[in-house]
Formats: structure tokens, sequence, C-alpha cells
């Protein structure tokens, strides 16, 4: 990966929906060249997809958590990995270090909806602790890009 990788990569993390022809004319580059540059980082895993990204308030979830889920000894299976996607509100799983095993981040409608996964996180899932909290709002200029040097 070179400096014009770089800024192809640096150009479509501050806009995905940037056409082929509009980024060759950002780079010095024709747009043949930028379109087989752009394969071939796509082609090797560099770039491995894209995204749109929803307001959840938009589609009427505004109750967004964290939270921190301490399993049952046993509890975990690898199937958990595949089931917790599953589950209605979540949007992010992370397998953590520390007391905890897992941070989900989750937006529901309502607080009842919230509740609700989270006794099914205890009842269905295997959770023998949970710690949730709600965010009250994020931080503006996340997430940020990689950076690549």
């Amino acid at each position: 990966m070179d400096d014009l990788d770089r800024r192809i990569i640096g150009e479509l993390q501050r806009d995905a929906r940037i056409s082929l022809t509009d980024l060759a004319e950002r780079l010095p580059l024709s747009l043949s060249a930028t379109s087989e540059r752009f394969r071939r980082l796509v082609k090797s895993g560099v770039l491995t997809g894209f995204e749109a990204v929803v307001d959840p308030a938009a589609v009427g979830r505004t109750v967004e958590a964290l939270i921190d889920v301490r399993l049952k000894p046993g509890a975990y299976s690898p199937t958990m990995d595949l089931d917790l996607p599953q589950l209605a509100g979540i949007v992010e799983a992370i397998h953590v270090t520390g007391r905890f095993d897992l941070q989900l981040r989750v937006v529901t409608r309502d607080v009842p909806e919230l509740d609700q996964l989270l006794a099914t996180l205890i009842g269905s899932v295997g959770a023998e602790e949970t710690n949730t909290r709600l965010i009250l709002r994020s931080q503006d200029g996340f997430p940020r890009p990689l950076p690549l040097t």
C-alpha cells in the first residue's frame, strides 16, 4: 500500500458514496487507474465493505445503551456469536477482558423493550450479571477514520 492507496482510503472514509469519477478527480490519477487501485484494495481485503448509517431516532429507536454482560460459568458457546445478532436491539457485541465477558451496544424503541432485552439476556443467553448504562449523547467526530501510517 502506498500514499495513493492511503489517499483513496482517506477519501472513502470521508465519503463512502463518492463516485470513482469524483475520486479520480481528487487524485492525480486517471479514472481507469483509480478504478484498478480501488478493485485491488477490495480484492486484497483492505476495504471490507460499505455501510449505510441510520439515525436510530429517525426509525423510532430512541433508547441507546451499553450493557456489560457477565456470563454464568459454562454459558458461553460458539453459537452465541451467531445468536446475539438475532436479538432485537443489539447493534454491536464485543468480547472483552475483565470482570465482564461482553459489552453490547443496543438501540431500543423504549425502556420496556430494553427491559425485555435484559430479561432475555438473563433468561435465555445465560447472563449471570448485567450492568446497563444509558447513552446520553455521542461525541461528534466518531467513528474516526483509522490512521494508515
